[in-house]
């Protein structure tokens, strides 16, 4: 059995033929000509006319090989917050405002109470209540988020769900599965839980791409809860950190977690259990800045010195997230008599120790986390990284093969179609490409080290005040 995992990114859509093992069939992808069409500060937006047209070019590449037509289901994972208003013939009646706009800045003021008291500009509703206001739209106008409107067009009709990592930001109550009382009065889809067969491919486009059977159609996920479903994190108690410009970490809970800073929030994971996570200022963009093209070599002389005098915040901004939230703090830098390979070994370093912090709020916000980390992003090609991360956590790090929203969404379209948990087939799909152990020896340098780290934060966010 092959299932399809389509992913719109803000550069384009990819598409992911997947075996039900896991096992990669093929992928293609096609590019957006613009990336915004906007035209004054504050906007992003595109043309979802242009979405459609890069679909089906990915899609024709895909099927052109007999091959690879016996689909059975597939799902759409798109960017979180992205909406536009459509037509009741499914056509878009203008152009899609992106996760990153930050025009409607009133409208998130007046959603405040709708959201529990904190609403963003970049959140679906404040967007669709801007829209309502500054654009002639009809009485009867539909709002869809960009996955929704790619499973319209795929479906041949408007009566399409959203799913509720989507829904999220635009004002779904995620203990009931349903849109808050508090919602103002604008049209939007039915909420379903992702992975949810919902209809059918459309008779022509099966027709098209000349595909052997029906195609079920699958509710999907925002792109970062998407590539989560991939990490291989399945289970109460497992984490997923993606470290690539910032560090980012998600895991299941059986509790929903309340932070009352708001540096950690809770999706809700489609088998029903809760999906905190939070994301952090500090992340690989530091090593970027600093070391360039250089990383490689940097690396291996790390590896053979093993230990730094030097000890820094791997952020390159003022203001920070997680594990804690200032506006103010500014990121430190202790260094003894060290040179460049100390300064690369201090950021890899300092990238444990915050994650290092983030597990420990979360226990202390009533997480469970178990002994093994699952690790992505652009980090995750590091071997030296991965030993200072799983040595300084004392836990396994486990690194997926394919942690990408297309082979998430690949995964929620298996579980819609063999109405199984997303879970179990996180299980069955995620192939783990390598482990990597947290060595014993040394253990009082990490310790020491991190109690370090730990009382210049405190130092450093004293003194922001």
């Amino acid at each position: 059995m092959a299932f399809l995992g389509i992913d719109l990114g803000t550069g384009g859509v990819r598409c992911l033929l997947v075996e039900e093992d896991g096992r990669i069939l093929a992928e293609t992808a096609c590019g957006l000509r613009n990336l915004n069409v906007a035209t004054i500060e504050q906007a992003s937006e595109q043309d979802p006319r242009e979405w459609i047209e890069a679909l089906e070019t990915a899609m024709d590449e895909l099927f052109a090989d007999p091959a690879r037509r016996e689909v059975q289901a597939m799902a759409v994972d798109s960017t979180s917050g992205t909406v536009l208003p459509v037509a009741a013939d499914g056509s878009a009646l203008g152009m899609a405002i992106l996760y990153n706009d930050m025009r409607a800045q009133d409208e998130a003021e007046a959603c405040a109470a709708v959201f529990g008291g904190a609403c963003s500009p970049t959140f679906g509703l404040p967007k669709i209540l801007w829209m309502k206001a500054q654009m002639d739209l009809p009485e009867d106008v539909l709002f869809l988020h960009a996955t929704d409107f790619l499973n319209s067009w795929l479906a041949g009709t408007t009566e399409v769900p959203t799913d509720f990592t989507n829904a999220m930001k635009t004002g779904v109550d995620l203990e009931s599965g349903r849109w808050s009382s508090a919602l103002p009065d604008v049209r939007l889809p039915s909420v379903v839980a992702p992975g949810t067969k919902f209809g059918q491919l459309r008779g022509d486009l099966r027709k098209r791409w000349q595909l052997s059977g029906e195609v079920d159609l699958v509710s999907g996920a925002t792109d970062s809860n998407a590539a989560f479903y991939a990490s291989g994190a399945a289970e109460a108690g497992d984490w997923s950190t993606t470290i690539g410009t910032t560090l980012v970490i998600k895991g299941l809970s059986e509790v929903r977690l309340h932070d009352p800073e708001a540096r950690v929030y809770c999706h809700k994971h489609p088998d029903g259990i809760w999906l905190p996570g939070g994301a952090s200022n500090a992340g690989g963009e530091i090593l970027r800045v600093r070391f360039g093209g250089r990383m490689d070599e940097l690396e291996v002389a790390a590896a053979k010195r093993g230990r730094t005098d030097h000890i820094l915040y791997p952020s390159v901004r003022q203001g920070e997230r997680l594990p804690f939230a200032s506006g103010s703090f500014l990121p430190f830098e202790e260094r003894a008599d060290g040179d460049e390979v100390d300064g690369f070994l201090a950021c890899l370093e300092g990238l444990a120790c915050v994650e290092a912090m983030v597990l420990e709020l979360l226990v202390d916000l009533g997480a469970v986390v178990g002994d093994t980390i699952y690790a992505t992003g652009g980090a995750a090609k590091s071997g030296l990284g991965l030993q200072v991360r799983a040595d300084f956590l004392q836990k396994t790090l486990k690194v997926p093969s394919h942690p990408n929203s297309a082979m998430g969404a690949a995964i929620l379209a298996a579980a819609g179609h063999q109405e199984r948990s997303v879970a179990a087939l996180s299980k069955q799909m995620v192939t783990v490409e390598k482990s990597i152990e947290p060595l014993a020896r040394e253990r009082s340098y990490h310790e020491d080290r991190l109690a370090r780290f730990r009382e210049l934060c405190s130092d450093s966010l004293t003194n922001s005040l």
